[in-house]
């Protein structure tokens, strides 16, 4: 007897379909878009929503928290017969379908004659917000009357403040009602850069199909579960409790709750909803006015059944042209469909670094070194005309003795000085700038680059790490500078080779260069002291080899002596 197939490709862009996706566990989607907006669904709306470490909207998930925690966007539609938690039951019968980027999952109540369609994506714009579009539909043969409830728990806060300083830091909400929805800004934050002034408005907005504002909200925990309710069963839809007029909440944990108006659905019939979840980032402008401007700028781009679709079909179409760059055809549809996804990895990693997905819970986010690079292998492929400049911004990462910076910004060439006492060097870090670069000159012919001139990262760190500048301040900046105080700039290949030179000759005993720090060494004793690899020992002298190669060949097609 042959399974089921889990899922299946329903066109030739990539889109599937899983069906009863709750045989498999842990199963999770990611949503995201190139503003910095980070999410992940799962098929009973598990997962977050976030903007990195310290600006998470909704409550941290690792792998775990998708099957331990409460926490999940939730829809609710009353009948008078029964309460139908829509994302969760019945577990039968659910069905998921996905694409770029965007997921879809439908479920259906038979004996309430009812089915509900529930749409996540985020705007390919520079919004950071995901949009959440609901249709309920009578399947049945006789009119249902329902009464729909849309609630997400807001986290509001630095994932630092799950553990630490959970409850002090729901003091410092602050819940602004909005005509739609919530807006919550924390008066300070409690994270590991210090108490500091908040400026992030973390915003929910809820609008009826044709853009009318909800009934009414839920604006805490607290009123939305009631007194020993939770979030499976809460008080505010099994009780129909109806919602109070609010203006303003303090201290208090806070909820995206939205009560639709109660409606009849004719056979056939159906209603829609739409829900905005997004976090606002002021930069220098004031919080309350900026944050009034976009949420405005959501409720106009997004707030209706037809912008949300008009915006969909946009995300599509974006996802669609930056894969098109690259397609196989190989005779094999299943797998040709499955590149696509292939594709996407690399457009994924530059959006979720490191972290922000529940498989990917390391560390505090962003990328590392060897990550920038490899991002790069792929933009010669998907997007080259991007490569070049990003990989001069990137060798401004490399210190004057041959190290670099592992603290990596979201911005092209943003590199961050040491701020979490990290004092360490990854010994294979000076091979990969090389073998990036070495594929893009194949590919472009573009010897020139060579010869680009680029500035050293500066920070305390001395001596690869092995010392630490206690003159250095901010104030001296993060670009290295010559006796003159004026910016020190060298060639790429003055880079390429201050990596490789000062490696080559930090050899241990056996005359092989030393191991240093790295990922896969952390618990073997005396590593860092005598640790030497073979493996990169090679492959530096094969670099070093096919640099004077290069440059051979650079003479011959630049005229250089």
């Amino acid at each position: 007897m042959t399974a089921r197939p889990l899922w299946e490709f329903i066109d030739d862009e990539g889109t599937f379909r899983a069906k009863e996706p709750g045989r498999v566990s842990r199963l999770y989607f990611p949503l995201g878009n190139e503003a910095g907006l980070l999410s992940a669904v799962t098929p009973d709306l598990h997962g977050d929503i976030k903007a990195g470490q310290n600006a998470f909207l909704t409550q941290p998930v690792s792998e775990q928290d998708l099957h331990a925690s409460r926490v999940r966007r939730d829809v609710w539609l009353r009948t008078p017969k029964e309460a139908w938690h829509a994302n969760v039951e019945p577990e039968d019968g659910a069905q998921v379908e996905a694409g770029f980027l965007w997921h879809k999952l439908l479920r259906t109540n038979r004996p309430l004659g009812l089915s509900c369609e529930i749409l996540n994506f985020v705007p390919s714009s520079p919004d950071r917000v995901e949009v959440m579009r609901v249709t309920v539909k009578n399947t049945g043969r006789k009119a249902v009357s329902v009464t729909p409830t849309i609630a997400v728990p807001l986290f509001a806060r630095s994932a630092e403040n799950l553990r630490d300083h959970r409850h002090v830091t729901s003091l410092l909400h602050r819940l602004y009602r909005h005509p739609h929805g919530i807006l919550v800004r924390p008066t300070m934050t409690f994270d590991e850069r210090g108490h500091k002034i908040n400026r992030l408005t973390y915003a929910g907005l809820g609008f009826e199909s044709g853009g009318a504002a909800p009934s009414g909200s839920f604006p805490t925990v607290e009123s939305y579960i009631g007194e020993g309710g939770s979030f499976d069963r809460p008080a505010a839809v099994l009780e129909n409790r109806a919602p109070r007029p609010w203006k303003e909440i303090a201290g208090r944990e806070a909820m995206a709750a939205f009560r639709f108006k109660e409606r009849t659905l004719k056979p056939g019939g159906e209603a829609l909803f739409v829900v905005l979840l997004g976090i606002v980032d002021p930069g220098e402008k004031d919080p309350a006015a900026e944050a009034k401007r976009v949420v405005s700028g959501w409720a106009k781009n997004y707030g209706s059944a037809a912008k949300a679709d008009r915006a969909l079909a946009a995300a599509k179409t974006y996802w669609k042209d930056r894969l098109d760059a690259v397609r196989f055809h190989t005779g094999d549809p299943v797998f040709d469909r499955w590149t696509r996804w292939v594709a996407a990895q690399p457009m994924l990693r530059k959006i979720f670094g490191c972290s922000f997905l529940p498989d990917f819970d390391y560390g505090r986010g962003g990328r590392g070194w060897r990550d920038l690079w490899q991002d790069c292998l792929a933009l010669l492929l998907l997007s080259p005309g991007e490569a070049r400049p990003l990989l001069l911004n990137n060798f401004g990462g490399v210190r004057m003795d041959g190290s670099n910076a592992t603290l990596i910004g979201r911005a092209p060439g943003e590199f961050i000085a040491d701020r979490n006492s990290i004092t360490r060097v990854w010994m294979d870090h000076g091979v990969w700038p090389f073998l990036t670069t070495e594929l893009y000159i194949h590919q472009s012919g573009d010897f020139s680059i060579l010869g680009e001139e680029v500035s050293y990262f500066r920070d305390p760190q001395m001596r690869r790490a092995k010392a630490k500048d206690a003159a250095w301040t901010e104030a001296y900046g993060r670009r290295w500078k010559a006796k003159d105080g004026k910016e020190y700039r060298g060639t790429v290949l003055e880079h390429m080779l201050v990596q490789h030179l000062s490696s080559f000759f930090h050899v241990g005993e056996h005359n092989l260069i030393l191991l240093e720090d790295a990922d896969w060494n952390d618990g073997l004793d005396m590593a860092g002291r005598r640790g030497e690899s073979a493996t990169f020992s090679a492959l530096y002298a094969g670099n070093l080899a096919s640099i004077a190669d290069l440059l051979e060949e650079a003479g011959k097609e630049e005229g250089w002596e």
